[in-house]
């Protein structure tokens, strides 16, 4: 089965109950009319129920990368026949048992299919711990940097230091983007990220922190964003408890960048 991201972003939201009654509402009538979504979203509906009664205490942080991974790993039949079984156990405990020993035939159903169902929720819940360079190769996207192509020409200097970055040139891109850094008579918040970048990259890890100290401490809008490239510098560092840090600063304003991932990463760290 495969989502696009948008639908992968929902998926993760809706399962972590993230989503404010709008987009809940939205999301549901999206259910009702994709049934593949619908039937992967189901099973982990179906296992809050096998959980009801407080028999078990197991909570859902699923990424948006997780839901990825699960989908992969699950047909969407295989998904259905689970959902499928859930729901025809729990209908049958309520059809045929009395209210006081229908509990205790819950219990005994719920103890046989949570083998099965844990196994799901294992991964989202408990296998998830990083270490500092399993969370940065998890968790750096250079892709995700602004272009600084759609504002300039596509043979400047600022597009020339973006293509060679692309390429993984570090140290090429780096001496290009000082050069337009020097020549340009403004402050520019996006170049600045991709020279800390390539200095991450470079092993250049004082550097590195200096150019996002340098973010950090500017007056520009998107200021915020060095509190996560220097939390992916620490962890490129392997220094896991002082990204640990930085990440509980970021996580005190919700407006901050990748607030949510921040909030999902310091959850994993060992």
């Amino acid at each position: 089965m495969s989502f696009d991201d948008n639908q992968y972003e929902q998926i993760a939201s809706y399962i972590n109950n993230q989503m404010n009654e709008a987009e809940k509402t939205a999301f549901e009538a999206l259910l009702k009319n994709d049934t593949e979504l619908a039937s992967f979203v189901a099973t982990f509906a179906s296992l809050d129920n096998v959980y009801d009664e407080n028999l078990w205490a197991v909570e859902s942080h699923a990424s948006i990368e997780e839901v990825k991974a699960l989908a992969a790993e699950f047909r969407a039949a295989d998904v259905m026949s689970l959902s499928n079984k859930i729901r025809d156990i729990q209908s049958e405990a309520h059809q045929t048992q009395t209210p006081k020993n229908r509990k205790s035939y819950f219990y005994i159903i719920s103890s046989a299919v949570a083998i099965a169902a844990v196994m799901t929720l294992f991964y989202f819940s408990f296998m998830q711990s990083l270490t500092a360079t399993e969370a940065f190769e998890q968790y750096h996207d250079w892709n995700s940097l602004p272009s600084l192509v759609e504002k300039s020409s596509s043979k400047d200097i600022a597009a020339e230091a973006q293509e060679l970055f692309q390429q993984e040139k570090y140290q090429e891109a780096l001496t290009t983007f000082k050069q337009y850094e020097q020549k340009s008579e403004t402050f520019d918040q996006n170049v600045l990220l991709y020279i800390g970048v390539c200095y991450l990259e470079l092993g250049n890890y004082h550097e590195a922190h200096q150019t996002f100290d340098e973010l950090r401490n500017s007056d520009t809008l998107d200021n915020h964003k060095a509190y996560w490239y220097t939390v992916l510098t620490h962890l490129k560092q392997n220094n896991i408890e002082t990204a640990k840090k930085v990440l509980n600063t970021l996580i005190q304003n919700s407006s901050n960048f990748n607030y949510k991932k921040a909030k999902e990463l310091l959850k994993k760290l060992k």
